[in-house]
């Protein structure tokens, strides 16, 4: 009888423990920045060991039909580690632009960092700073 209560309370020990593990292996840093025609946001998500990226950008104008591609980039102010960009982009017809990186590094993002993103469209830019939310 005493052998079995030591038995459970190890697993529920474990299970606890195991619980507390996982989350501390996962967390996600989401960035959001807005201009006067463009909002962002990147989610950058990092998992065992690995810090993987989504960017969206959306148009905060009404003629989205108007844009047909455009181009953005985006690096780190901080520690100008971590830089990636597209050109020929498009927006969904909400006016939505989003990807999964394909970029894969180790954790290097923390709360305290900042993104600059360059939009440009049509012949206009707009930059704008994204933080940590």
């Amino acid at each position: 009888m005493i052998f079995v209560k030591k038995l459970t309370l190890a697993a529920i020990f474990l299970v606890i423990l195991l619980l507390f593990a996982c989350q501390a292996n996962e967390s996600d840093l989401m960035f959001v920045g807005e201009g006067e025609n463009w909002s962002s946001k990147v989610t950058v998500n990092q998992t065992d060991g690995d810090e993987t990226y989504q960017i969206q950008i959306n148009y905060k104008g009404h003629s989205i039909q108007d844009i047909e591609a455009f181009s953005y980039y985006v690096e780190t102010r901080n520690n100008g580690i971590f830089d990636f960009s597209a050109n020929n982009a498009s927006l969904n017809k909400e006016g939505i632009y989003q990807k999964d990186l394909p970029i894969s590094n180790s954790p290097s993002t923390s709360v305290k960092d900042e993104f600059v993103i360059k939009v440009e469209w049509d012949g206009n830019s707009e930059d704008f700073t994204l933080i940590n939310k």
